[in-house]
């Protein structure tokens, strides 16, 4: 049985289009489940007519008497499925159809895969196509720190996940085992792709598949994604620069996937006693961003952790930020 597990929010924008290409696949699914997080808008109105209009679609809708943000939504959403495979997915998103397919396939060959992930293509919130610059070490829209080749199959490590998350849950598809480890695992300290990917490499059953099989939409109101990586100008780049939780954002996430894996796996985490060391430089970090302590930031230019954290121009975006306190205000 092959479930999906979407959440929404305020979607009526995309929802219709993206549930269309979820039952118009080369290999069926069996059932979707919608968890809606209270929208305001028509997005539960407009599927409920859709399920209407299609009953042999087979789509369970849940919603939400408050909001519980999309980690916890998504939670709920992944319990409430059937399947022994559970994909998981947006509502803004397009799927190309033969995802499932092809998914499916690799799954069924490979029986030790715990988590598949594949690639995307990007579009705007008009569908078109979008273009980022790739750079020459990364792979899957510079989202994966290394090159692998086109098409292939990538195992990933835990250690690879201390630090960096590289798969949206959109990207994947999850086996009910998973399921159940994601769910005796669940924290909201972390996005809930990024526990399932670490929970699938702790038992070594966490692959990538380089190959596009959705289309990932960026638009203004995504309320996680790669907005960064399609932003242009210099009033973006400096209002960003500027912002004091995107300034902190890479050491506060590194203290929360480390205070994780120390949780799910205490073995391991011992077993690495840089974590430790990395945990104690981000908690300075964020301390000295947030004073604005410019002397503090560059004698920490000498700490190999920050390097490791963030790459030179990062750094010395810190650095302007620390001496701009006349937008301290602002932020």
């Amino acid at each position: 049985m092959i479930s999906v597990a979407m959440t929404t929010y305020n979607g009526e924008s995309f929802v219709l289009e993206q549930i269309h290409s979820i039952f118009h696949q080369t290999r069926s699914v069996d059932e979707l489940i919608v968890v809606d997080d209270h929208s305001s808008d028509q997005t539960i109105p407009m599927i409920l007519h859709l399920k209407q209009d299609h009953p042999d679609w087979n789509i369970k809708v849940f919603v939400n008497t408050k909001n519980l943000g999309y980690k916890r939504n998504f939670e709920k959403a992944i319990a409430l499925s059937n399947g022994d495979h559970i994909f998981l997915s947006d509502q803004d998103d397009r799927w190309h159809e033969n995802k499932v397919e092809v998914m499916m396939k690799i799954m069924e060959a490979h029986p030790k895969i715990e988590v598949l992930a594949s690639s995307f293509d990007l579009i705007d919130q008009e569908g078109n196509e979008i273009a980022i610059e790739e750079k020459e070490d990364r792979s899957n829209h510079n989202f994966l720190l290394k090159k692998v080749e086109k098409d292939s199959l990538t195992n990933m490590t835990l250690e690879e996940f201390a630090y960096h998350n590289y798969f949206q849950g959109c990207a994947l598809v999850m086996t009910k085992k998973m399921k159940q480890l994601f769910l005796e695992n669940f924290t909201d300290l972390i996005p809930h792709d990024w526990l399932i990917n670490m929970l699938a490499s702790k038992e070594n059953g966490m692959v990538y598949y380089d190959h596009p099989l959705f289309d990932y939409r960026i638009h203004d109101h995504n309320t996680i994604g790669m907005t960064g990586e399609v932003e242009k100008g210099w009033k973006a780049k400096w209002s960003r620069m500027n912002d004091l939780k995107i300034r902190q954002q890479f050491a506060k996430e590194q203290m929360e996937s480390l205070s994780v894996l120390q949780k799910i796996d205490p073995q391991f985490f011992s077993a690495h006693p840089q974590y430790e060391r990395r945990l104690s430089f981000c908690e300075d970090h964020l301390k000295f961003l947030e004073q604005r302590s410019f002397l503090s930031l560059l004698l920490q230019n000498r700490d190999p952790n920050y390097k490791q954290l963030k790459p030179l121009t990062a750094r010395l975006y810190d650095l302007v930020f620390a001496l701009n306190k006349n937008s301290y205000g602002k932020i």
